[in-house]
């Protein structure tokens, strides 16, 4: 039997038209935007980046990963619009900072991003 995890692209004809395109674990697409435009926009997407990265490293350590990556998505979701909500994000990453307390790497990563989106959000 074979193994039915996809993390990738399976496609047999037709085309793919897309503005952006993220594929497998993890990844990430941000179309109509230049991160580097705005640099505090550029620096909390770095540190969200650098969030998502340690989370996939460290996730064998938590207790609760995949409470984790959802309200990390939360977070990715929110920056994402152009108008984030400053109180949604800063409230989801006081919790994600709570469940990775005990793994140092993640909660550097988390006090990072929190503590930029506070400063320029």
């Amino acid at each position: 039997m074979r193994d039915a995890t996809n993390e990738g692209i399976q496609m047999s004809g037709g085309r793919i038209d897309a503005g952006a395109l993220a594929v497998g674990r993890g990844a990430r697409a941000v179309q109509g935007r230049d991160p580097h435009a705005d640099p505090a926009r550029a620096e909390i997407n770095s540190r969200l980046e650098e969030l998502l990265r340690r989370l996939d490293a460290d996730a064998g350590r938590l207790e609760n990963p995949e409470e984790v990556r959802d309200a990390t998505q939360v977070v990715a979701n929110e920056l994402g619009k152009d108008r984030p909500n400053k109180t949604t994000i800063t409230g989801v990453l006081t919790g994600i900072a709570a469940a990775v307390a005990s793994v140092s790497g993640l909660a550097t990563a988390t006090d990072a991003l929190l503590e930029s989106v506070q400063s320029f959000l």
